[in-house]
């Protein structure tokens, strides 16, 4: 067996030590990982039953409502350390672990719910009050009551705010907005189909008053109006 140079023996005794001093030393990496173990101290409000509750958690996670079992987020979440003496980091401030989530804005959907009384009128023509409302309600039941007909014109369908109402707030924390339902987008219908009203009759009045020719540019960009009311996709207009 050929002998080692003795400058190689000692190179390579050289390494032998450094491997075993690294190996029997801490990982570094492991110790910044265990001094920067933290948890989250989230405060939950469900909104159903209005159950309050706090928990722990490794992030700002979801929890279940102890008590109607819902999936709530929590409104707040506090980043706190570990308490170890043995985890904090070499010179950092104990009142500097703790860092409030409070100001990073999410997303909410907040409604409130309000006591109406909906009061529908039509006009009849019977003989008794008791066949008046025999045939109002017959009408009801067969959902003609809105028809407004000569026969049972409509005289008032309305909303009031009952007496002695409430008033029920409700927040409910979400990822995403979700898009608007059919009472906004009928209400967006008819506020374009009020629009479009209104332009057709200044359209009309600018056409007398420009000797009785009415301007097509004034009707055309009544168009997307127009569709927007019907609930149509827009067309591409060629001018």
């Amino acid at each position: 067996m050929q002998e080692l140079h003795p400058v190689v023996g000692s190179f390579l005794h050289f390494l032998e030590e450094m491997t075993m001093t690294l190996i029997e030393q801490p990982s570094v990496t492991a110790m910044q990982t265990e001094a920067s173990t933290v948890r989250y101290l989230n405060q939950y409000r469900c909104p159903y039953c209005q159950t309050e509750w706090e928990d722990s958690w490794d992030c700002g996670c979801n929890d279940r409502c102890p008590n109607c079992n819902k999936e709530i987020e929590p409104y707040e979440s506090a980043l706190i350390a570990g308490e170890s003496a043995e985890t904090e980091l070499p010179g950092e401030d104990p009142d500097s672990t703790i860092v409030t989530a409070a100001g990073v804005n999410r997303f909410f959907v907040v409604s409130y719910e309000i006591d109406y009384v909906h009061r529908v009128s039509v006009g009849i023509s019977a003989e008794s009050p008791e066949a008046a409302q025999q045939i109002a309600e017959q009408a009801f039941n067969d959902a003609t009551i809105w028809d407004d007909t000569a026969a049972m014109p409509l005289l008032s369908d309305d909303y009031h705010e009952a007496e002695g109402e409430s008033l029920v707030w409700e927040c409910v924390a979400v990822e995403q907005l979700p898009e608007p339902d059919h009472s906004v987008r009928q209400l967006k219908k008819e506020q374009a189909a009020m629009r479009v009203c209104r332009g057709l009759v200044e359209a009309y009045q600018q056409g007398e008053a420009n000797g009785g020719s009415i301007d097509w540019d004034d009707l055309d960009q009544l168009i997307p109006l127009a569709l927007q009311a019907l609930g149509k996709p827009a067309l591409d207009i060629q001018s």
